[in-house]
């Protein structure tokens, strides 16, 4: 594959590090794939994934999100979004990416591909710009409980107003990120959760762009999002013809272990998506796209994506 980068100006003058994987060959391009990468993470962790897509005729665009990768200034950026309204600067971040991809390719359908923070804030997306979209897939997410959300957004707040918004907050970080692998005995490492591929897991922890505790402001942003997502009208607003696939592990702690997965299923069936699927893999854990077993994945995406 082609693989190449830019960066592309915000509305508000942030530059976002763009990546583009493309096939070799022009003529057999037969789509777009707009992945959205989730938090303490980056964009080229999916560039194997970018590759068996090319390979199929896609293109793939992805952005390191704003706080994420190539896209900070400085380390200290790292884990931050903004002062205010951090959230939907990153979702809006996400749609002039959209913009810039279709006045690229005018012709081509385009599939927005979320993995956890980036789930969440795909199917934002899709409440708001879904009509952008040919096809939406989601992997690693949850609907979580509003008031569990509520308490979290509380402790944010509560830090932002007596440390400072960019105050790294290791509370929330203990009682989320490091809480997730303690269903797995015996734990190697904090990391557990993420896959079984202990290669990935290592590499993970190796990588100076990744593992990285979020701001309150980040948190408090995230509680933003995940509150909008949950709240059942701006679930109705994505359109009811849009093409929505959900895939999680059966082991991922996000997702409850495949309970709060069944039940963003659940929400986007009783609003009435007329196209929504959801598939649980069995012992796989959050990285679904970097699990043993992982091509399994890949062939359910591009069946799917080829179908609709």
């Amino acid at each position: 594959m082609i693989s190449t980068e830019f960066k592309l100006t915000m509305r508000d003058g942030h530059e976002s590090r763009i990546f583009k994987w493309e096939p070799e060959s022009e003529n057999k391009i037969i789509g777009i794939i707009q992945l959205v990468h989730g938090s303490c993470e980056h964009s080229k962790r999916y560039e194997h994934f970018a590759d068996f897509l090319t390979q199929n005729g896609f293109l793939v665009y992805s952005s390191d999100l704003r706080g994420h990768g190539q896209s900070v200034e400085c380390k200290d950026d790292l884990g931050y979004f903004s002062e205010n309204n951090g959230w939907s600067m990153v979702v809006e971040d996400i749609y002039e990416l959209t913009k810039y991809i279709k006045e690229q390719h005018k012709e081509l359908k385009l599939v927005m591909l979320g993995h956890s923070m980036g789930s969440f804030l795909a199917r934002h997306y899709s409440s708001i710009h879904g009509e952008e979209l040919d096809g939406l897939i989601v992997t690693g997410t949850a609907h979580n409980p509003r008031i569990i959300t509520k308490f979290g957004k509380f402790l944010a707040e509560r830090d932002i107003k007596k440390n400072g918004a960019r105050n790294r907050n290791m509370t929330l970080n203990s009682m989320s990120y490091d809480s997730f692998s303690n269903q797995f005995k015996p734990i190697r490492t904090k990391q557990d959760w993420l896959s079984r591929d202990e290669s990935i897991v290592d590499k993970y922890r190796s990588d100076e762009l990744c593992g990285f505790v979020f701001t309150s402001s980040a948190f408090r942003d995230m509680f933003d999002g995940l509150l909008f997502i949950t709240d059942r009208k701006n679930i109705s607003s994505t359109p009811k013809n849009l093409p929505i696939l959900i895939l999680s592990g059966e082991k991922d702690p996000v997702g409850s272990n495949g309970k709060m997965v069944k039940r963003a299923y659940k929400e986007y069936k009783n609003a009435g998506i007329i196209n929504v699927q959801m598939k649980l893999y069995k012992d796989m854990r959050h990285e679904i796209l970097n699990e043993i077993g992982k091509e399994e994945v890949y062939q359910d995406i591009l069946t799917w994506i080829k179908n609709i």
